[in-house]
């Protein structure tokens, strides 16, 4: 529920129980009255979207209640705006604006309503009021920081982590190709004295596929590589092994639709894993969280660039820690050789990933 409606309804309650206090007291009655309710609780609904001026009217309102003679009716509302700066603004201005304000306030408030015999209980009194909830929003301030920073560092994690797998991914596409330029060169140096017209087109594949290897390679540098860890020996996937993937994920309870435009043609080795990939993410993640759904893949094969779209029409993925490292894991893919990736939810439910991955040949 919106945050705003929230703070509508606490700030109802307390205009009741406002009211009630000063019904139940000798100080100003009538429509001036209810004006101090409503100034000292409306007020409060807008408490976490500008909390210092929400303490200010508050402060000034509980000031002109204990001139009034009606002493701490106002001061409940009074230590839940000091709560909220506490827990929303920098200590920085907690202690310039919110802490002067708040503690002036309730220092009128306590010594109007006459209830202490001396400076020592007045204080306590301020301590009880102001200082405990500054004390419970500093901590609640700190908490939600300290999340931010956790989710922060959990996201670079994903970013290094996916970036070295990707490197190490790259690096066996590479090797690959580097295998098959010295099978073909050895060849062409066996059959060049016999046969030169099979030499020519030996050497004629030692020269695609040293292209797109320099090409792999140059999408590899920059990517950090964790050395400690072994190179897998397993044939990396492309688009050939979609269905296999397809079967899987329909057989885990997910219909998927597939819509191929343009004309399909061969990817260098990176793009097809790549793609692979986020196909791959994008409907483990709709398993994951989308719930009951269908969902469709669209490629379409242009000259110059393949464009993968996968939209599901589910409840969309839940926030939560965790959530949006296997999209970081898809921008990074997809970065490494120049594209773009989009996610976000659907209109009338659902998400949708669109990843434009260029494939022209960089040699």
């Amino acid at each position: 529920m919106n945050p705003l409606i929230w703070d509508s309804l606490l700030a109802a309650l307390l205009a009741s129980i406002v009211a009630a206090t000063v019904a139940s007291q000798d100080g100003v009655h009538g429509p001036s009255a209810w004006v101090l309710v409503l100034g000292s609780s409306a007020p409060l609904a807008f408490r976490r979207r500008a909390p210092l001026p929400v303490l200010a009217i508050v402060g000034g309102v509980v000031v002109v209640f204990a001139a009034a003679g009606n002493g701490t009716a106002a001061d409940i509302g009074l230590a839940l705006a000091a709560y909220t700066v506490a827990a929303h603004e920098p200590w920085p201005r907690v202690a310039k604006y919110g802490l002067p304000v708040a503690i002036v306030a309730d220092l009128v408030s306590q010594i109007a309503a006459q209830t202490h015999r001396n400076w020592v209980e007045v204080i306590t009194g301020v301590i009880g009021s102001i200082g405990v909830p500054v004390l419970v929003g500093r901590i609640v301030f700190n908490r939600r920081r300290r999340l931010v920073l956790d989710r922060e560092l959990a996201a670079r994690e994903a970013v290094t982590s996916e970036r070295t797998r990707i490197a190490r991914e790259l690096h066996d596409v590479v090797a690959h190709s580097m295998s098959v330029m010295i099978v073909q060169a050895g060849a062409a140096r066996t059959v060049v004295a016999r046969d030169p017209a099979a030499a020519q087109e030996a050497i004629a594949h030692v020269e695609e596929t040293g292209r797109a290897g320099l090409a792999e390679m140059r999408r590899l540098i920059g990517v950090l590589t964790d050395a400690g860890e072994a190179a897998s020996t397993a044939p990396m996937p492309g688009l050939g092994e979609l269905e296999p993937l397809l079967d899987t994920v329909r057989a885990a309870g997910l219909p998927v639709e597939v819509v191929r435009s343009g004309t399909p043609h061969a990817l260098p080795a990176g793009a097809d894993l790549a793609a692979y990939r986020v196909i791959q993410e994008s409907l483990t993640n709709a398993l994951k969280h989308a719930g009951p759904a269908n969902a469709r893949v669209s490629m379409d094969f242009a000259d110059d660039r393949l464009t993968i779209e996968v939209v599901d029409n589910g409840r969309g993925p839940s926030a939560g820690p965790g959530i949006g490292h296997g999209l970081i894991g898809m921008r990074e893919r997809v970065g490494v050789f120049g594209g773009t990736l989009t996610t976000g939810e659907r209109p009338g439910g659902g998400f949708v990933v669109r990843a434009e991955i260029p494939v022209e040949d960089e040699a």
